[in-house]
């Protein structure tokens, strides 16, 4: 869902609160990971540029959507097996430690 809110804090302030956790917690982890960092909203949804390159989150009504860079994905598709993964998307359910050290590790790659 696209939203409307100017700022990444509006933006969580929509969520319901499980939504929420998930979103504030990928915002500290690309924040963390990525020092350069700098979250804006584009496209109606938190969106992070890191070094000329884009990530993005979202909560939709199913699920939650994290975009990096294809490359990024694609060379990380092997620990993403079990998830619906397009070029540059995917699509989860549930943030569980080990999707969140993979996107971790994709982050990082930025830095590269």
């Amino acid at each position: 869902m696209q939203s409307k809110a100017a700022t990444i804090a509006d933006y969580l302030k929509t969520l319901s609160p499980d939504e929420r956790a998930v979103i504030s917690t990928l915002d500290k982890l690309i924040r963390k990971t990525s020092k350069a960092a700098v979250g804006t909203m584009k496209y109606g949804m938190p969106t992070y540029e890191v070094a000329g390159l884009f990530i993005a989150t979202n909560a939709q009504k199913n699920y939650f959507s994290f975009y990096a860079n294809p490359p990024f994905v694609k060379k990380f598709k092997a620990e993403l097996k079990g998830l619906d993964c397009g070029k540059s998307c995917i699509r989860f359910r549930k943030l569980t430690p080990e999707l969140v050290g993979t996107f971790s590790r994709i982050i990082a790659e930025y830095g590269k």
